[in-house]
């Protein structure tokens, strides 16, 4: 489909909606694993926002090394003056294991705890095969939004949302018109547009890729106003025009009015028709509108806004209002040498993994990081073996393929290892036809004699 430039401004309102207005948080988690399991963490995170209720108490402060303010998170020096307005801090600790780090970040809805939160999730395994030790690190931002879960909010947003619409379209254009007819189209044709826009919305914006999402929001932008009646593109096939698109949108619209209004019993006249269409600049209908959403401000509460949650998550809500989507700075370092196949973030030359996004890539359902290392012991197998058997992670990984099912059989490889003592790894009358099958095939990848 051709790019034209009513495309091109309905993105431009899609990324407002995702993106919001002035400058973003910025938040950087470093983490190194310790050949031992234990670990050092550093954080740089806004001040005032995205983090849990204990974190910045004297409590939280003291499970740390280090916490201090900080002009802005190291990954981030560039964008300085964007981000001028915000506070930051530093937080550096060393911790026994993982899951001894406090928790740090959070994302919820200001007044609703109700609602949930987005949380950072990580987890970190650590197995030792006696000849090179395994270590699998991820780490999760989460933000709850299935598409089984969208579509019930949908459905019930949609029920719920158009009476109240359809309430407030009869108190303020009631005033002058009979809208009866109005208000009823708006309840018969009302949910299935405003589904059909929900949907755009929800497949643009779970393509995690800006340009990807683009042609999602416009294809599916189009195809949903020309379902509701108003065709968008030219006789040759191509969407039409921004201003072209505009005068069909209201040529429609007029028609609907002229169609479902009445004044003494007739249709309106052109010039009322118009002024109707140019009511939303008007202030007095924006004041009108702005009284009747504050009257209906604890139905929104109850009713509406734990839906919207629902289907945007917790980094996009409010739609076209929320501020903009944070971005995040992760790295790791795990001992060994790193499995690719098992890496999802960028590799560089220090041995450090890394991932950059922002709040886009977290929908619908979060974004999970992760990595996986070997870390050769050549000392152990020397004492084992006489030789490194094992020498890159390749080698180690038909091993830990090989074991990976029988941790009983680790322990027995782990305490040959130990004591050097290969006889360990011969097969003992007791033992089971699948593990001497297994032994078997570990002695043969190690070269141990018969």
């Amino acid at each position: 489909m051709p790019r034209s430039a009513i495309s091109r401004s309905l993105v431009a309102i899609f990324a407002l909606g995702v993106a919001g207005c002035g400058s973003p948080a910025l938040l950087q988690v470093e983490t190194t694993i310790r050949p031992d399991g234990s670990c050092d963490r550093s954080i740089w995170q806004p001040k005032e926002q995205l983090l849990p209720a204990e974190a910045l108490t004297p409590a939280w402060d003291a499970r740390w090394a280090v916490v201090a303010d900080v002009p802005i998170p190291p990954a981030f020096a560039e964008q300085a003056s964007a981000s001028s307005d915000r506070a930051y801090f530093h937080a550096q600790g060393v911790f026994a294991t993982p899951a001894a780090i406090p928790s740090h970040l959070r994302k919820s809805i200001e007044g609703h705890p109700e609602f949930g939160a987005g949380e950072l999730v990580h987890k970190y395994d650590r197995t030792d095969y006696g000849l090179f030790v395994e270590h699998r690190w991820s780490e999760s931002l989460t933000n709850g939004v299935t598409r089984e879960g969208f579509v019930r909010a949908r459905d019930a947003f949609a029920e719920a949302a158009l009476p109240i619409l359809a309430d407030g379209f009869s108190r303020i254009y009631g005033r002058d018109f009979d809208v009866d007819a109005a208000v009823d189209e708006l309840n018969r044709r009302g949910p299935a547009l405003l589904r059909d826009l929900l949907d755009v919305w929800y497949d643009a914006a779970a393509v995690g890729d800006a340009a990807k999402s683009s042609q999602v929001f416009n294809a599916g932008f189009v195809a949903a106003i020309e379902r509701a009646g108003v065709g968008l593109h030219d006789a040759g096939g191509a969407v039409v025009s921004v201003e072209e698109g505009t005068r069909r949108i209201r040529e429609h619209l007029a028609g609907r009015i002229a169609a479902t209004f009445r004044k003494d019993g007739r249709p309106p006249r052109a010039e009322e028709i118009e002024t109707i269409l140019s009511s939303t600049t008007d202030p007095a209908i924006s004041e009108a509108w702005s009284k009747y959403a504050a009257e209906r401000k604890a139905d929104y509460e109850s009713r509406l806004a734990p839906l919207l949650v629902q289907m945007t998550g917790f980094y996009a809500y409010p739609p076209l209002l929320q501020p903009p989507a944070p971005r995040f700075a992760f790295g790791v370092r795990l001992p060994g040498e790193f499995v690719r196949a098992d890496t999802n973030g960028e590799v560089d030359a220090t041995g450090r993994v890394s991932w950059r996004f922002d709040a886009g890539r977290l929908y619908p359902g979060g974004f999970t990081m992760t990595a996986r290392s070997l870390d050769l012991d050549r000392d152990a197998q020397r004492r084992l073996l006489g030789r490194v058997a094992i020498p890159d992670a390749a080698s180690a990984l038909s091993v830990r393929d090989l074991l990976a099912d029988d941790p009983d059989l680790i322990a027995v490889l782990c305490q040959a290892c130990k004591t050097g003592d290969a006889q360990l790894l011969t097969p003992t009358p007791g033992m089971d036809d699948a593990r001497k099958m297994r032994l078997a095939r570990l002695r043969e990848r190690l070269r141990i004699a018969p």
